[in-house]
């Protein structure tokens, strides 16, 4: 099995960087949540170059050994003299960008809506981005280029001419710029989307985004959007509670 090819980005004007790598089976791998026999036609696991037979009503259309994910995608954070720096968790990273940005009257909600509409369910899953499951009449880019279309979102809200983008902002005794923890923020979801989404097969291969069951990179988007929101009452600790866990 090839391991999806690591790829970094290394934001020129901070000097930071982060890293995405396929740790293939040595990670958690998610169960590939796409219904590759949706409609019910094959009779073989659609993993390539697999040829064991499955009930014709498995909708996964893969075999038990197939059922997972073959891969899994991790993100590095790298400080500018190249040092590894562990990464903040997506709701630790919205609650510092919230904070900073009611400090500074600086709206995050057209930053975060950019990502709902770039990244939500243009990310091809693992499997799919691997070559390891063909669908008819596509072909994925490289990873490099996905994760550049998610950098545009960064560079459209937190712009190097803008010196608010380069703002630090301090989360356990680590300064972080803020546009390092955007640019951070949507590889986390593009790792997230891919590892664990079917949105996007749902709307690229079905044609029917409307039977997606995971939320994938949706989950932090939604915890944004209810700590964002103009609640009468403190929701504080609250807010996870309001995303469905599991998917």
């Amino acid at each position: 099995m090839a391991l999806i090819p690591k790829i970094e980005f290394t934001d020129s004007k901070t000097n930071w960087s982060i890293e995405i790598e396929d740790i293939g089976t040595t990670g958690r791998n998610k169960k590939n949540p796409n219904k590759l026999n949706y409609n019910k036609t094959y009779r073989t696991c659609q993993y390539l170059n697999c040829s064991n037979t499955i009930m014709i009503s498995r909708l996964s259309g893969l075999c038990d050994e197939h059922d997972n994910h073959q891969h899994d995608l991790f993100l590095t954070l790298f400080d500018e003299k190249g040092g590894k720096v562990k990464s903040p968790r997506h709701d630790v990273i919205i609650n510092n960008l919230i904070d900073w940005a009611k400090s500074r009257n600086f709206d995050l909600l057209p930053f975060f809506s950019d990502c709902s509409f770039t990244i939500l369910g243009n990310i091809p899953d693992v499997s799919t981005l691997s070559k390891e499951v063909i669908h008819n009449n596509f072909i994925p880019k490289t990873l490099d280029e996905y994760l550049k279309i998610c950098i545009e979102t960064v560079n459209r809200h937190f712009p190097e001419t803008n010196n608010s983008s380069f703002q630090m902002l301090e989360i356990k005794n680590i300064k972080y710029p803020a546009r390092v923890l955007a640019i951070t923020l949507v590889g986390l979801l593009l790792v997230e989307e891919s590892n664990r989404g079917d949105r996007w097969f749902w709307r690229e291969i079905v044609k029917d985004e409307a039977k997606t069951d995971f939320l994938g990179a949706a989950m932090p988007i939604a915890y944004f959007a209810a700590m964002n929101f103009p609640w009468g009452m403190e929701i504080g600790k609250a807010a996870p509670k309001f995303i469905p866990s599991g998917k």
